[in-house]
């Protein structure tokens, strides 16, 4: 078990999805929908800002990944918080290891602290044990959340 992620651009919502009958949408190939995302607020609040709770929505590309196992993900999002300045990653660093939604508008924020400390990323990795993986890692994380930016989202599952 582990976490992984599917990044959507440019969503856009079904006005009448064809659903089956337990309310998943029939072609997962085409159309994404986000569940219920009000757990998820009472906890970290604004997170999925861009997107709408429980909504089919249609996307212009879609992108999957491994985070890591459970643990392995934990520990790069420590090293992550290990390296981070002020309130950079604050919004990845303090969600769900699990599942929820980010959406577009925290994404274009977390894009932008990935772009501006890439090069201090690449140092920090060097000092690091398995420091290649970690900064591969953040390579991902950083084109997930640019792709997003463009009026998409990040789901963790």
């Amino acid at each position: 078990m582990g976490l992984d992620i599917t990044t959507y651009k440019r969503l856009a919502k079904v006005e009448k999805p064809q659903l089956d009958e337990d309310g998943d949408v029939l072609d997962w190939n085409t159309e994404w929908r986000t569940g219920d995302m009000q757990w998820q607020e009472e906890y970290w609040p604004g997170r999925s800002e861009g997107v709408d709770s429980d909504t089919v929505y249609t996307f212009e590309k879609s992108e999957d990944f491994r985070a890591g196992s459970y643990s392995g993900y934990n520990w790069w999002r420590q090293k992550l918080s290990e390296f981070a300045e002020g309130d950079a990653f604050r919004e990845l660093i303090e969600f769900s290891d699990c599942e929820g939604v980010i959406g577009s508008v925290v994404s274009k924020k977390l894009a932008a602290d990935f772009a501006k400390f890439e090069d201090e990323a690449k140092e920090y990795a060097e000092k690091i044990e398995t420091g290649e993986y970690w900064f591969k890692m953040y390579g991902t994380w950083k084109e997930a959340f640019e792709m997003a930016s463009d009026g998409g989202a990040v789901n963790f599952r």
